[in-house]
């Protein structure tokens, strides 16, 4: 399964029961007697998550990811395993990220085996990369180990809050060709992402990721595109108006439709790359009334 947004719903097979005016048969009891038994089993799991707090489960989270950062370490093949000989604790070799997201403090660690050569992406670009997802039991949930597929490019505002504030951190790699007209990357960006659930699939889980699970990805970042969802002419990173790192909630005529999705930003009629009054290319230096608001921000302009 690929990194998607934390709360997406899994989807199940729906049924229809349809009753006439005949007398239930003995397997119709069961199937409403079933009917009944799924109806207090989604009642009681939508008072759990009700009463899902947030702010204690990230302080929970961290202390899961200490102790699994404490008592396992990197080997020979960059494979975590249970420290049984004195092995140097990957807590030793990791990063710590503060984030504040959601008036919530996480803790995200972070292996850097190699930083890259090429270019950073920011939270909302879109990166082709290698990965392999693990519950922290060290259950692989999922990979996609070449880059000759559909599956390993992403685009980072679509995806998980760990995966956003985690690849920034890397470099894309230098790009290389086969014999057999496949290709790879050579210094890419390399290292492990360690994600609190907030950060990932929260209290919903996501298939065969339980509920409030800490995760982590092992990663390798071979190439970087300065992503313009909208093709306004903003790349997305610049759309980030707040620079929090989150690009969606960045919605400056509150339409709905955050403005890297948004063609027409500020809701004036005119899209964003029509306010491109000196014909540079680029909207972001234009101000027609000298307000130190550009145009394509600007309800005031056209």
């Amino acid at each position: 399964m690929s990194p998607l947004p934390t709360g997406l719903p899994a989807l199940g097979m729906a049924g229809r029961l349809y009753v006439t005016n005949k007398p239930i048969n003995l397997n119709m009891k069961y199937i409403i007697i079933l009917l009944i038994a799924v109806s207090i089993f989604s009642c009681k799991k939508d008072d759990e998550e009700e009463k899902h707090d947030p702010v204690a489960q990230a302080i929970l989270d961290d202390a899961e990811l200490v102790e699994f950062l404490q008592t396992h370490y990197l080997n020979s093949d960059n494979e975590i395993e249970l420290i049984t000989d004195g092995e140097t604790p990957l807590y030793n070799e990791v990063e710590t990220d503060d984030i504040y997201f959601n008036n919530i403090d996480y803790k995200m660690y972070r292996y850097m085996g190699n930083e890259g050569v090429g270019i950073k992406p920011s939270s909302s670009d879109s990166i082709q990369c290698l990965y392999k997802g693990y519950l922290l039991n060290l259950t692989k949930f999922d990979q996609n180990l070449t880059y000759t597929t559909s599956r390993s490019w992403f685009h980072l505002p679509n995806l998980i809050l760990g995966w956003r504030y985690g690849f920034p951190h890397y470099k894309a790699g230098e790009k290389i060709s086969y014999p057999d007209e496949s290709f790879g990357y050579e210094n890419a960006g390399q290292g492990i992402i360690f994600i609190p659930s907030g950060l990932a699939y929260g209290p919903s889980g996501s298939y065969t990721i339980p509920p409030n699970s800490p995760i982590y990805f092992t990663i390798e970042l071979g190439a970087v595109v300065a992503a313009d969802a909208d093709n306004d002419w903003v790349v997305n990173s610049d759309e980030d108006l707040d620079q929090d790192q989150i690009v969606t909630n960045d919605d400056t005529d509150n339409d709905g439709v955050p403005n890297y999705l948004d063609v027409d930003d500020d809701g004036d009629g005119t899209l964003t790359k029509e306010e491109d009054a000196n014909g540079d290319g680029d909207p972001r230096n234009d101000d027609t009334d000298g307000d130190g608001v550009p145009d394509y921000l600007d309800k005031d302009t056209k």
